[in-house]
């Protein structure tokens, strides 16, 4: 075994203890394209496999892009596996197949459909992780195009070693070595002259930047940018773990994928640990990281007047109210209507409705907005119960004249998001009572009422 045999495998080997990446009698799944870091992968495992006592099988995609030379990639890749005795699946779809939708660039939609495949592969054969060829190349790439375009720290921290089930073993091994190592082993491979073009921005910093800041600067730019990748990531997790910490503090789930955060508990936080707590809230919505962008446009939504809403998806948005910002979906308000009888009990999901007959020397009119009182008599049946509605009005208590009760919600500071959840006791022409809000002056109790109706109204968790 050669000097530089000995090193890249030492330098595979440490990733593997450093990073975490697997225990021994993993069963992995390597992605391997035909390229000179997927073939240069596999050859690793293989030589490492009775060592850490893995179980390896190979996994191709061949989308046609290239006419021929696909086929060929896909050639090499079967007679290798098969010359090892390795398990090799393959995929073969082609953009033009009946069926399939392109969303996005090519490339984007050839990673998707990659990854899908390999989890698929992973699930089906019960494998435990999927491994794939990405250098310290790649990542000084990923680093730096994410600078140029303006990414926060969580682009800054470059490709993670491990995320999820995908591992990349070769993240600490740089091209030139991976070249040399191929070199003394004979290992084949395939070139991309795609790699050449200047239409992608990766060949771009790879074929030109990179070689000329090297030359120019003399400095070992891609170790330099590695290494600051390295130092963010440290940085990045510390400031995770910080807001990890105060999300259960301060993010409370008021319903369904609803939740609730009150400015005053975010404003007496640092703003760069708001930033990292509201981003893992909407990577949690969004179920994928959210955007540098997108946690900005929230972020300012603290100090944004009451009313004011930020879409995150055509389907979720985030509304600021008078004390907090509510994270919740963008839907038609919820349809409530039932009809009720009077002296019984009702339980909804939400809340529970109950009234009662009661003598006049049983009533107290202390201010406890969840209990009122109304005239029997002055009630036309049938009764109902339902949310608010465009055009209600009511008289309020001590007032001759209407008045809207979507102003009487904006008076009394009710959020957008919860006056559709307010149930109003109404008739068939009129609204008695804004439960726990506001009684008409209509059914009010008076000197000569005879019959009285005590009217409760008992919120869910609240």
């Amino acid at each position: 075994m050669s000097k530089k045999t000995r090193d890249l495998l030492r330098a595979i080997k440490e990733c593997i203890a450093s990073e975490k990446l697997f225990d021994s009698n993993s069963k992995i799944i390597v992605a391997v394209s035909g390229g000179i870091d997927s073939m240069t992968l596999i050859h690793t495992l293989i030589a490492l496999k009775s060592e850490f006592e893995l179980s390896l099988a190979v996994a191709h995609v061949n989308y046609g892009l290239r006419g021929t030379a696909s086929d060929s990639d896909e050639q090499l890749v079967r007679e290798y596996a098969e010359y090892n005795r390795i398990p090799v699946f393959v995929k073969k779809i082609r953009p033009d197949d009946p069926g399939v939708s392109i969303e996005g660039s090519v490339q984007e939609w050839a990673r998707k459909i990659r990854y899908g495949y390999f989890e698929e592969l992973r699930t089906g054969h019960t494998f435990d992780l999927v491994a794939t060829g990405h250098t310290s190349d790649d990542n000084a790439e990923t680093v730096f195009l994410n600078l140029i375009r303006g990414s926060g720290l969580d682009g800054l921290r470059g490709i993670p070693p491990k995320r999820g089930t995908i591992i990349r073993p070769m993240l600490y091994i740089s091209r030139k070595d991976i070249e040399a190592y191929t070199g003394s082993e004979n290992i084949p491979y395939r070139t991309d002259i795609s790699n050449k073009s200047d239409r992608f921005a990766r060949n771009v910093l790879r074929n030109e930047v990179f070689p000329l800041m090297q030359s120019k600067l003399r400095e070992n730019v891609l170790y330099s940018i590695n290494r600051t990748s390295s130092i963010i990531r440290s940085i990045d997790d510390y400031l995770h773990e910080i807001a990890r910490k105060q999300y259960s503090e301060i993010v409370r789930e008021t319903g369904n994928n609803e939740y609730y955060l009150d400015k005053k508990d975010l404003r007496a936080l640092h703003p760069v640990i708001t930033d990292y707590l509201i981003r893992d809230l909407l990577s949690r919505i969004l179920k994928s990281p959210a955007s540098f962008e997108l946690t900005r446009r929230v972020h300012n939504v603290i100090n944004a007047p009451a009313g004011i809403s930020v879409f995150i998806t055509p389907a979720y948005r985030v509304d600021s109210e008078a004390s907090g910002i509510r994270f919740l979906e963008n839907k038609e308000p919820e349809r409530f209507l039932r009809g009720i009888k009077l002296y019984e009990e009702y339980r909804f999901g939400d809340f529970t409705f109950r009234s009662s007959f009661v003598e006049r020397n049983r009533i107290s009119f202390d201010r406890v907005n969840n209990i009122e009182y109304i005239d029997a008599d002055k009630v036309n049946r049938p009764v109902f119960l339902r949310f608010w509605e465009k055009g209600d009005r009511l008289q309020p208590l001590g007032m001759r004249t209407f008045k809207k009760v979507s102003d009487i919600f904006i008076d009394a500071k009710i959020p957008r998001s919860e006056k559709h959840r307010i149930p109003l006791l109404t008739t068939d022409t009129d609204i008695i009572w804004i439960c726990g809000l506001k009684l008409d002056n209509r059914f009010k109790v008076d000197d000569n009422t005879r019959h009285i109706i005590k009217l409760e109204y008992i919120p869910h968790g609240k």
